[in-house]
């Protein structure tokens, strides 16, 4: 074992911020981080990302063992740990640190720390597994995919390389699939529906911006009450009527690209059956493709021919 000969002065790295940090901006725009949700910054420094996203209307907490030791160290829907991992010189530390930010976290984990290109950036000398910068603090670089590797490990489910050197670990996997199937097929919207006229209305909407019908089951509660009654055969010649052709034709084919990206990224994180995925790609696979096997083919096709630089 490396004898310990300083004190490490994690505090140091901390800096003040003003807005949200890349990390905690980064769940936002993906959606993990919305109104209401309760968060935990674990580690949270000197507190810019709470404040920020308490402002945001979330119900947010910081704890950190100098700035904030008295901070609130409860479960929450998400937590975050930003930039902490890389500080912690000891292996075991590092490790222990994370499992308890994971056992704090209900529905997701969001895990950023400092990537190998950042090394010119650092001024120190190389010590045990990482860096002793002149501040006298200390930095573990990760490499491409090894955060993701090592949060995997830690944790034992798959996670998502979100942005270079941020991951996302979610507890159930259901949320993971559902993180990729917005990432390539964004939730449509629906118009508020009062009466039928306007129900039908959102039906033509979603027909020529998804490129297929809508299944009863994906729509909300108010449609369904209006037009639950409606045949099927004549509620799709209506809106078919209804829908600019060239629209839900652009639309479909878009849609079947979209869900080829989506099992095309899946291979990389392991497909499950069919009724694994979310419920809008299953719907996309069933009106865009023969079946289940022949879109995954074609994905796997879509992935070989990105090696042609042709």
């Amino acid at each position: 074992m490396t004898q310990q000969l300083w004190n490490s002065q994690r505090h140091q790295t901390a800096i003040s911020r003003v807005g949200l940090s890349l990390p905690a901006r980064r769940a936002v725009g993906d959606l993990q981080l919305e109104p209401e949700t309760g968060v935990l910054d674990y580690g949270c420094g000197r507190g810019g990302d709470v404040r920020a996203l308490q402002h945001l209307g979330l119900d947010a907490a910081g704890w950190d063992p100098v700035h904030f030791p008295d901070g609130r160290r409860e479960p929450a829907d998400v937590v975050l740990l930003t930039y902490v991992l890389n500080v912690i010189e000891k292996p075991a530390e590092r490790r222990e640190t994370l499992l308890r930010a994971w056992g704090l976290a209900k529905s997701a984990l969001v895990v950023s720390a400092r990537m190998r290109w950042e090394r010119n950036q650092i001024k120190g000398t190389e010590y045990g597994d990482g860096i002793l910068t002149r501040r006298r603090t200390f930095q573990h670089l990760y490499a491409a995919g090894e955060l993701r590797d090592y949060v995997e490990e830690a944790t034992g489910v798959r996670c998502v390389s979100a942005a270079p050197g941020t991951v996302y670990a979610f507890k159930d996997d259901a949320a993971r699939l559902s993180y990729f199937a917005r990432q390539v097929t964004p939730d449509g919207g629906w118009l508020a529906s009062e009466d039928t006229a306007s129900a039908i209305t959102a039906v033509v909407a979603h027909l020529e911006e998804r490129g297929r019908m809508p299944q009863l089951e994906e729509m909300p509660q108010p449609i369904i009450r209006l037009l639950g009654h409606a045949r099927l055969a004549e509620f799709k010649r209506l809106a078919e009527q209804e829908a600019d052709p060239v629209k839900v034709e652009r639309s479909a084919e878009r849609g079947a690209l979209d869900t080829l990206l989506f099992l095309a990224l899946e291979l990389f994180h392991g497909r499950g059956p069919v009724s694994s995925l979310p419920l809008p790609v299953q719907l996309d696979i069933r009106a865009f493709f023969p079946s289940y096997a022949e879109a995954c083919q074609r994905a796997d096709r879509l992935l070989f021919r990105l090696r042609d630089d042709a």
